[in-house]
This record gives C-alpha cells, sequence and structure tokens, in this order.
C-alpha cells in the first residue's frame, strides 16, 4: 500500500536509510523530519503487511542547488521536484516499489516540469532507466555533489506537458 509518509514511519523509514545507506550520507533525525514537515505532499511511503518497506523524500527545491546531506528544511520552495531519497528495504527490492512510489508522487503533482537528484554510487543505472540523465556542473556543484560519494552524478528530468509520469515513460 502506497500512502503518504508521516512523522509516525521515522523510526522505520530510519532504519531502511541505515540499511541502505554509508553513515557520511545519512541523514539524521532531525534533517528526515525536516523534510516531512517542509513537504508532506512530497513524501510517501510504501507498506507491506503493515511494515515500511520503502520511502520516498522529495520536494521542491531551486534548480542545480541540492541540500547537503544531513540538511535541515525551514522550508521547500523552488522551481523543480527535487527528490532527496527513494529507499526500499533490501527484504522488499525487486518488486517495482520504488516506481510506484515515484508514480505516485508525480500523480499528485501533475504541473511538475523538471525533476533533479543526487545518484549517489552506483544509482545512477537505477535513474537512467526512468530517464533521468547526467547533467553538467559547475565546479561549485560538483565539488557539492561529491560530498554524496566518489562516483555520485547530478541527474535531471524534463517532463514534457501535463501528462502523469506513467504516461510520460512508464517504469
Amino acid at each position: 500500500m502506497i500512502r503518504p509518509l508521516t512523522l509516525a514511519d521515522l523510526s522505520q523509514a530510519l532504519a531502511i536509510q541505515a540499511e541502505c545507506y554509508p553513515p557520511a550520507i545519512r541523514d539524521g533525525e532531525a534533517a528526515f523530519a525536516s523534510r516531512i514537515t517542509a513537504a508532506p505532499d512530497g513524501c510517501w511511503a510504501v507498506e507491506i503487511e503493515g511494515q515500511l518497506a520503502g520511502y520516498l523524500l522529495s520536494h521542491p527545491w531551486v534548480s542545480m542547488a541540492p541540500p547537503a546531506p544531513d540538511t535541515c528544511l525551514e522550508s521547500a520552495e523552488g522551481d523543480v521536484w527535487y527528490i532527496h531519497d527513494l529507499s526500499v528495504a533490501p527484504w522488499a527490492r525487486g518488486q517495482g516499489l520504488g516506481d510506484g512510489l515515484l508514480v505516485a508522487c508525480r500523480a499528485a503533482h501533475p504541473d511538475i516540469r523538471r525533476s533533479e537528484l543526487v545518484a549517489v554510487p552506483g544509482a545512477a543505472p537505477f535513474w537512467a532507466q526512468r530517464g533521468w540523465g547526467p547533467v553538467a556542473m559547475p565546479p561549485a556543484l560538483a565539488a557539492k555533489i561529491a560530498r554524496y560519494g566518489s562516483g555520485s552524478v547530478y541527474m535531471a528530468r524534463d517532463f514534457s506537458g501535463t501528462a502523469s509520469l506513467a504516461t510520460t515513460q512508464p517504469f
């Protein structure tokens, strides 16, 4: 079941994050919670038999200016849909849950025209298969992206018209 992610999910979501990312790029509890609070309509959860199996943290943001890891947000405003984190618990992978989270969020925001994200090491192929591509980065942005780990890539996807994510490019 896909539903909005809430602060009540925080402990389970942090446990999934710990399984998926090295400590250097994990968000602490305050930073994680700030995204849910600042942009509740961009944060989604998927559960299987009552257990959190994955989550999506996303929010409006300024193009080409991603927040650093473990940054608390006071607000979420900007011209792009910034995908901060999409994580699926290792035990739940291979079921299309990540795609379902993306489709749910995009369906709730049909006016989104552009999305940007940092693909952490090893994640760029996942995002490329879904239509995101690498972006040429000025040196300041490249230095910021390097904080996410060697091999991290800044990626973007433009959406044409007002069609849903599922109809512009199915997963």
